[in-house]
């Protein structure tokens, strides 16, 4: 018997397809708004957390959170945490804010786009899927990923939120410690001491880059 003509994509299939396109429009809008500074500039944000006063710690959560989402780079907020709290309070205060924007991001990832990415099931997927927490700290320790782009690569993978979410405040810690501290001393650091903070940084990379090297190769 003759198989009859496939049947078009249903109303399911189109809206997901439109749900992705979506996402990849609302990816590019986030780019195109820091390149341009059209996303406010640090002097403004600096501005706006000194002038919530006592709440300033909190103001500048909810900044890393929002900023995380449309992809200020983590870098930028990290350094600017430090300037305005110094080493170990802008560390307390970005972790937070950056793993609620990196949840936020990953969330709205899923919602748009995961139902389509997912079940294409690729190589990283699959790491993901089979190492969990360790997987996403180890990408957490590469400072050459950007931030915001795994948050949302990663809600269209399979990997769980729990994993997602406890990796990365767990995967920031180092290299927040490095940019908040060089944030608060901004022109003081010597240079033995840029070089233990560049070391602050490497390590935890060579790490990560060891263990997802092996966590990928192994089938």
């Amino acid at each position: 018997m003759t198989p009859g003509p496939t049947a078009p994509p249903g109303p399911s299939r189109r809206a997901a397809a439109l749900r992705l396109a979506l996402l990849g429009a609302l990816l590019a809008l986030f780019a195109v708004g820091v390149l341009t500074g059209v996303t406010p500039g640090v002097d403004e944000i600096r501005a706006w957390v000194e002038g919530a006063g006592p709440a300033a710690p909190f103001a500048f959560v909810a900044v890393c959170a929002a900023g995380s989402v449309v992809l200020v780079p983590k870098p930028v907020l990290s350094v600017l945490g430090g300037v305005l709290f110094g080493p170990v309070v802008g560390a307390l205060v970005v972790v937070p804010g950056v793993t609620a924007g990196a949840w936020a991001g990953f969330a709205l990832a899923r919602r748009l786009g995961g139902d389509v990415v997912h079940p294409t099931r690729g190589r990283v997927d699959d790491v993901l899927l089979r190492h969990g927490f360790v997987a996403v700290v180890c990408l957490r320790f590469l400072p050459v990923v950007p931030f915001g782009l795994v948050n949302y690569a990663a809600g269209v993978t399979g990997v769980r939120v729990v994993s997602f979410v406890a990796g990365t405040a767990v995967g920031v810690v180092p290299a927040t410690l490095v940019y908040t501290t060089a944030g608060a001393s901004l022109g003081d650091l010597t240079v033995g001491q840029w070089a233990l903070a560049a070391a602050a940084v490497a390590l935890p990379a060579l790490v990560g880059a060891a263990v997802w090297r092996r966590g990928a190769l192994r089938r």
